[in-house]
């Protein structure tokens, strides 16, 4: 990179980010590895880039199309900053652990195990069937080595979306030649437009590459000759079909491919399995309510969109109000858990009543790990947002609810909240104002540019929602994606380790 970083080990970057190393560079682009400040112990990767006219419509490309995204073998990101002055544009995403492909090849000595390359090789076509079953389909085309990263326990996470694009129908040919040679499609420099099945070559080469050591990513003539006795025999067709010239001559979809490779290494095993679609979300869909003044209804409001929620896949709701909330105490001695407690003992964190599980606060800087599991919703209680790192949770959900009094002569109190908190309004934002007047909530509706107001309606138990609540909070789901997983499971918060933190 022929710009110098502005960040560097030691400094703390927006105030809230502490630079410890440099982890990676190339072309435009530097890649930082952060300490959170206001979330103690979590690490965050900060792409730090240097754009130009030309450059910065795909920077901001890029940032939409991660936040876009939710697929376990691919990084979140959690923040965008525009270029500043000079150019330096930012992106804050997760922080995968692990060692990139290329770099573990480097380190061992021979072929990698057939076992172990079709292992990964379906690891990558979960996530391609994925990008591909967008409408339209997103295309990668930069699958290669140093692209692809390795965690502790073998799994496979794709990094890295500088080139990637959304499948324009009718196109006859890429605007701008992309990709890395030895790994890219033929028609990714001339020719033709890149598509779906230009990610399939490149997943053909990296196949190749794993095969042969790292010798080779393009099929010669004798190829199959030197594959022979070092991998499956079966695979070597396969590798073959991935990588010919001509798109219309390799596999049509992921899924044909997936299905060439069922039974390879188990020749006692003829069947063919299905690739279990991979569209649905890994996380789930995160409903923060926060209030703007103490005596709002915050917790009330999130109690009965938890309950309306829990009626369309499994939900929990968490009370991270303040660290002496006694909110979760109070919901827990009124139900009926079938489980013993010894004299003295702390109540445990978790309970399951009326189809939704609570939870309370955790420990501070544990936030992450109470966003994983089998659920569809977690609705989170902020409170007033008295915690360190509330707003920053708020703006980051998937659906951020505030709430603010709905009394006239308390309007311009919502106002000078947004002043003092920093925020920006989004169009994602739902702003509620419990018995609010019809006049009330459009002049709150006319000072905010983005998101929506609305009239929160009496509702005397949050525990039974109905008619005018139960409106409203089909309006405020209203477009999220119906790809959220919907499963059931008892199991809360399961901690899943997919080395992100």
């Amino acid at each position: 990179m022929r710009y110098q970083s502005k960040l560097s080990a030691g400094k703390i970057w927006d105030g809230r980010y502490a630079i410890t190393q440099i982890i990676g560079s190339g072309g435009m682009s530097h890649v930082h590895l952060a300490e959170d400040l206001r979330l103690p112990g979590k690490k965050w990767a900060i792409k730090e880039c240097v754009t130009t006219g030309l450059t910065y419509g795909s920077l901001q490309a890029e940032a939409e199309l991660l936040i876009s995204l939710n697929h376990r073998r691919l990084p979140r990101i959690v923040d965008f900053y525009p270029p500043d002055n000079e150019g330096y544009s930012y992106l804050v995403m997760d922080y995968i652990e692990g060692i990139t492909l290329g770099s573990y090849m480097s380190s061992k000595a021979g072929v990698m195990s057939g076992t172990m390359i079709l292992g990964f090789a379906r690891q990558l076509l979960e996530v391609l069937q994925y990008l591909h079953g967008h409408n339209p389909p997103i295309v990668y085309r930069d699958l290669k080595p140093s692209n692809i990263m390795i965690t502790a326990q073998n799994e496979l996470m794709l990094i890295d979306f500088g080139i990637a694009r959304s499948y324009r129908n009718g196109g006859t040919e890429d605007t701008e030649k992309l990709g890395t040679v030895g790994f890219a499609a033929p028609e990714q420099y001339g020719g033709g437009q890149s598509g779906p099945l230009s990610d399939l070559y490149g997943l053909g080469a990296l196949l190749l590459y794993m095969a042969t050591g790292g010798r080779y990513s393009q099929w010669q003539s004798g190829m199959d000759r030197h594959l022979n006795g070092s991998v499956p025999t079966k695979l070597i067709p396969v590798i073959q079909r991935l990588l010919r010239h001509h798109p219309e001559d390799r596999y049509r979809d992921a899924q044909s491919v997936w299905s060439a490779l069922a039974g390879i290494g188990d020749e006692d095993d003829n069947s063919v399995a299905e690739l279990q679609p991979t569209s649905v979300r890994n996380k789930p869909c995160i409903v923060a309510v926060l209030g703007i003044a103490k005596g709002l209804g915050t917790t009330h409001t999130s109690l009965a969109i938890s309950g309306y929620l829990s009626r369309l896949g499994a939900t929990a709701w968490v009370d991270l109000s303040a660290e002496d909330s006694p909110v979760f105490h109070r919901i827990r001695s009124m139900v009926d858990v079938n489980e013993e407690y010894a004299p003295g003992r702390e109540p445990g964190p978790i309970f399951e009543w009326n189809g939704v599980h609570y939870g309370k606060r955790p420990d501070r800087g544990g936030l992450d790990r109470y966003l994983e599991g089998d659920y569809r919703y977690v609705v989170m209680d902020l409170g007033v947002g008295s915690f360190e790192g509330a707003l920053e949770e708020f703006a980051r959900s998937d659906i951020p609810i505030l709430i603010a009094s709905g009394a006239d002569w308390r309007l311009e109190e919502l106002v000078l909240w947004l002043r003092r908190s920093g925020l920006q309004n989004h169009a994602k934002w739902k702003v509620g104002l419990p018995m609010a007047s019809r006049t009330a909530v459009k002049l709150v509706q006319s000072v905010f540019k983005e998101g929506k107001v609305y009239g929160l309606p009496l509702q005397s138990n949050p525990f039974k929602v109905s008619g005018e609540f139960e409106a409203l909070f089909e309006d405020w789901v209203h477009g999220i994606p119906e790809n959220i997983s919907n499963s059931k499971s008892k199991k809360f918060f399961q901690k899943k380790k997919y080395y992100i933190d």
